[in-house]
């Protein structure tokens, strides 16, 4: 179906911006009529199909813009796989300003193209400011943000992009913006803890691998002197920092295929303890990202596909995508969570109540800030329990190559002695 985007004034005054499907201007018109709002102006999105266009055509327009939702997608498919993605990212941090600004200036009733040009101009973040420049460009020539958004895999997840487009088409952008906001926000802390809980056992991990380069490093140019012993210890040296490099970089570019992805978040979940808090964190942001998204007006059975993709886990979210049709059945939500077989109990418990009582965005809620909780208990009592395994294994690292020395020293000196 063609899609237009407008500027509209509700009964407030306030100017409200977004995006409406329908079958020509006059049927998008009153389609905004019905809804409490004036247009003030309403076009054509640039690729979209209009007027009396096939559907092949729309389907082609549509795949142009990127607009189309990815629901026939694998399970943490890109529209582009970047070479170095760790160089194309934006912090967290920026995100939710960027989120929070955007619902104030919307709310304040400036337009998207001219909110987002300010924000560009603010923001410090070199990529985040070359992103906002490009979509205020694009959106200034009609195309709604979400199809900007869906260009920078990279920078903006699944969830935001969808939470984006609800926005759009129900004439609830600033709406969005406030719960992404929130959304990223709570996110950011999660991580935080996470990074509080491991830091000590990273700590010991990371100085007992220093003490084994040292050694090593020391022990590659013995027998050596001069020149050659300095140049064997910096090749050394060299050699051991471009295969750590090569093997980090490596893993974050695999990690954005589907397959290698989905099977890399299944060994996590293998992980005698470690499986426990993944699982509980997993089932804390798909039901966060679910509470978000059915509170925003999203259809029941699209909140729990993108919910799937932004759960953090791909082996869990595949499980949750195949289950995901049922629901156009008639099936209940619990009873698609419980089939899953990976989700934590007390989620399917929790959505078989928001079902009966109509208050399922709030129990989703409840469920994720009970999970998360319990998730960083067990993670700290895993952190100090990792720390202490650490410990250990860098004394008996140290033991074995101090026995070493001393078992070389004597038997140099019975051999000296015999001979």
């Amino acid at each position: 179906m063609p899609t237009f985007s407008y500027d509209a004034r509700d009964g407030t005054g306030r100017t409200l911006s977004g995006i409406i499907e329908a079958t020509e201007q006059s049927a998008a018109a009153a389609t905004l009529r019905e809804q409490g709002l004036w247009a003030t102006r309403i076009e054509p999105v640039r690729g979209s199909a209009v007027g009396t266009a096939t559907s092949a055509a729309a389907h082609t327009a549509v795949a142009q813009t990127g607009y189309a939702p990815p629901r026939d997608a694998p399970l943490g498919a890109q529209a582009k796989i970047d070479i170095a993605p760790f160089l194309m990212s934006v912090p967290l941090q920026e995100l939710a300003i960027f989120y929070r600004q955007l619902a104030t200036l919307l709310d304040a009733g400036v337009t998207m193209a001219q909110a987002l040009a300010t924000l560009a101009d603010q923001t410090r973040h070199p990529r985040m400011r070359s992103v906002l420049r490009e979509a205020a460009s694009l959106v200034a020539g009609g195309s709604p943000l979400s199809s900007v958004m869906v260009r920078h895999p990279s920078v903006f997840t699944t969830l935001q992009v969808e939470l984006i487009r609800a926005g759009e088409l129900g004439g609830m952008m600033d709406q969005m913006c406030t719960r992404l906001a929130n959304y990223l926000e709570r996110e950011m802390e999660t991580r935080r803890k996470l990074k509080r809980e491991t830091l000590y056992p990273k700590i010991v991990l990371f100085v007992a691998g220093l003490v084994i380069l040292i050694l090593a490093f020391v022990q590659s140019g013995m027998g050596q002197t001069g020149v050659a012993a300095v140049m064997a210890r910096v090749t050394f040296a060299v050699v051991v920092a471009a295969v750590v490099f090569g093997l980090w970089w490596l893993g974050r570019y695999l990690n954005q295929f589907p397959g290698v992805g989905a099977a890399w978040d299944h060994f996590k979940m293998l992980i005698p303890g470690v499986g426990g808090v993944v699982r509980r964190y997993s089932t804390a942001r798909f039901c966060r990202a679910l509470g978000a998204l059915y509170s925003g007006g999203v259809n029941i059975t699209r909140a729990v596909e993108i919910s799937a993709r932004a759960c953090g886990n791909r082996a869990i979210g595949q499980r949750l995508l195949a289950g995901a049709p049922a629901l156009n059945a008639g099936e209940g939500l619990s009873g698609v969570l419980a089939r899953s077989g990976l989700l934590e109990p007390i989620a399917v418990q929790m959505a078989r109540t928001g079902e009966q009582t109509g208050g399922l965005d709030t129990m989703m809620n409840k469920v994720a800030d009970y999970l998360e909780a319990e998730a960083d208990t067990k993670a700290h009592q895993l952190a100090v329990a990792a720390g202490v395994a650490m410990l250990l294994f860098a004394a008996l690292i140290v033991g074995y190559i101090v026995i070493s020395f001393y078992v070389g020293r004597f038997t140099g000196l019975l051999n000296e002695t015999g001979g």
